[in-house]
């Protein structure tokens, strides 16, 4: 590959990246969605943990509450259908799974 394909290459990572980056620093209000009973209390509760955990904490609360936060980002998906906050779960889904991955890894290794 030529240098001009490694550059095309590369450009739409950074374009995801990029784009990630954004979805997440639209943090979303998810009282307002308990309010309007669009989200259960147990969900509203999970995310707004889940979401200002950093890497380390993820981890742990995976492990603890795997299934809760399976049923969470589920419930949400089901519930939720404005498009930035359709953005913004994927992109968490995102994150666990990559918290996943390492966590895999380290038990690998």
């Amino acid at each position: 590959m030529d240098i001009r394909g490694a550059v095309d290459a590369a450009v739409p990572t950074n374009i995801i990246a990029a784009k990630a980056a954004e979805v997440r620093a639209n943090l979303v209000n998810w009282q307002s969605y308990l309010q309007s009973q669009m989200i259960s209390a147990e969900d509203c509760e999970f995310i707004k943990k889940f979401e200002v955990a950093n890497s380390e904490e993820k981890q742990i609360i995976l492990t603890k509450e795997g299934h809760q936060c399976a049923k969470t980002f589920l419930n949400l998906m089901a519930h939720i259908s404005k498009e930035q906050t359709v953005q913004y779960i994927l992109t968490l889904i995102d994150d666990t799974l990559q918290v996943m991955s390492e966590m895999m890894v380290e038990d690998i290794l």
